[in-house]
């Protein structure tokens, strides 16, 4: 099974092709922010330089949240056009999962997370391929907590840069054996993505929508404006 992957979540623009859960090839562009711009060029590239088309791929797989709502938008529209034209499946991979999928067979609580700003975070933790805390989005306090209550005594927290919280954590988790990721580490690949996907339920096209974790400003304007609860997405629309 060919599956195409791609991941916008992030700064950093990845996308990949695996055969089934082998890496066949990956591109990653560190801290480039024009996803809407580069991604079709280089899902070309990749295909291009493995001989193949969009035509032959079986499934295509994207990072489908958390992560920033622009760039989550701009890799699933791209993936669920392709699924839906092509008729081919689709796949929706957390972003934490696959980021903790860089530390594959380390003996450790690998707490994944991504700086949602004023210490709150994008955060799970995974033991493997686990969830053991599960994606959501919390303070740093919470966090800390959370983990301080797993029995896992190696924790490597990954995904954002923590070192300005480094005292804060170690004091937090003074029990644990605690290691903060550094520089490519907290890269996330899009291979990764594709490892995952093997295993991942299908989705219709039609119906994904990306994982934010949070409402967005807009749907808090929304709720303030209309004065209705928070439903589905599908619901989320003002009457003109």
């Amino acid at each position: 099974m060919k599956i195409l992957s791609i991941s916008t979540a992030t700064s950093d623009l990845s996308v990949a092709l695996n055969e089934a859960d082998h890496l066949v090839s990956e591109k990653i562009e560190e801290n480039q922010r024009n996803h809407s711009v580069d991604l079709d060029p280089d899902i070309a590239s990749l295909l291009a330089e493995n001989g193949l088309s969009l035509k032959d791929i079986d499934r295509f797989a994207v990072a489908i949240g958390p992560g920033s709502y622009t760039g989550l938008r701009v890799g699933l529209t791209t993936a669920k056009m392709f699924a839906s034209i092509l008729n081919k499946e689709l796949v929706g991979v957390s972003t934490l999962q696959a980021l903790a999928q860089n530390f594959a067979g380390e003996d450790a609580l690998i707490v994944a997370a991504l700086d949602a700003r004023n210490k709150n975070f994008f955060a799970g933790a995974y033991r493997g391929k686990e969830a053991v805390i599960a994606d959501g989005h919390y303070h740093l306090s919470e966090l800390l907590e959370q983990v301080g209550a797993l029995p896992d005594q190696k924790v490597i927290f990954a995904g954002s840069d923590f070192s300005k919280y480094q005292e804060e954590i170690a004091a937090g988790l003074a029990d644990k054996d605690l290691r903060l990721a550094e520089g490519e580490e907290n890269l996330l690949h899009a291979g990764a993505i594709g490892r995952l996907a093997v295993s991942a339920p299908v989705l219709d096209p039609d119906q994904a929508v990306p994982n934010y974790l949070r409402r967005t400003q807009a749907e808090y304007d929304w709720a303030k404006k209309t004065g209705q609860e928070f439903a589905a997405d599908s619901a989320y629309v003002e009457e003109v």
